[in-house]
């Protein structure tokens, strides 16, 4: 009975041993899937996935306009972009947060150089786009970019009401996603093309981001 009694007793442990393992890796398995959900969704993305570019457009492209001349700010764009990290096509539609802040200043005296903020000097005609709450609202202002049909589409009129020499940018986007997607997220890097940005009206370029959506012009 005492041999009988072992044996049981041995299978008993032997069982239990084999139950703990299998609890232990299903906790752990558990414990990981968690933590990489929460990882993606609590704790958001690491970092940008893509890298892209979106380009812009100023028109009537002229270094000088007139009090009441409209100045329009377009983009036009698919919404497929190449991802400059990999060179693959991306179609990243329907993004929740793609906008653009764009800062308005006056060149108030050239040495030395000052700015003043400048967005009351104009008036502000909004085709295409959403404005949204500004932090700085007489420097800056902020703007969503709609996604139209397989296009983002934004189209701004800038109408001069004060004489003087001016410049706008536009403001990257940074950690964009899509609606109901989180990740992967990306980073847009707003350029103008087919402009001529009239760097020469700053004195000495200060204030110049070559590689930047800045625009200069004179209002007479």
């Amino acid at each position: 009975m005492a041999i009988i009694r072992a044996l049981r007793l041995r299978t008993y442990f032997k069982h239990m041993a084999i139950n703990f393992k299998i609890i232990t890796v299903t906790v752990l398995v558990y414990t990981v899937t968690v933590f990489a959900n929460c990882k993606k969704h609590v704790l958001g993305c690491p970092e940008s996935s893509y890298s892209f570019i979106i380009d812009a457009q100023v028109l009537p492209d002229k270094d000088t306009i007139s009090i009441g001349d409209t100045v329009w700010v377009e983009i036009n764009s698919s919404d497929v972009f190449t991802d400059q990290n990999s060179s693959r096509q991306v179609n990243f539609s329907d993004a929740a947060n793609l906008g653009t802040d764009m800062g308005f200043a006056r060149l108030v005296s050239t040495s030395p150089v000052q700015l003043a903020n400048a967005v009351n000097d104009f008036d502000y005609i909004l085709l295409a786009g959403k404005e949204i709450a500004s932090a700085n609202p007489t420097l800056i202002k902020m703007f969503l970019i709609s996604d139209i049909n397989g296009m983002y589409r934004f189209k701004l009129g800038i109408i001069a009401k004060n004489r003087g020499t001016y410049r706008f940018n536009l403001g990257n986007a940074v950690g964009v996603y899509r609606k109901g997607d989180p990740c992967p997220k990306a980073d847009f890097e707003m350029r103008l093309v087919q402009t001529d940005q009239h760097y020469y009206l700053y004195p000495g370029g200060t204030g110049v981001t070559p590689s930047g959506a800045d625009y200069y012009f004179y209002v007479k």
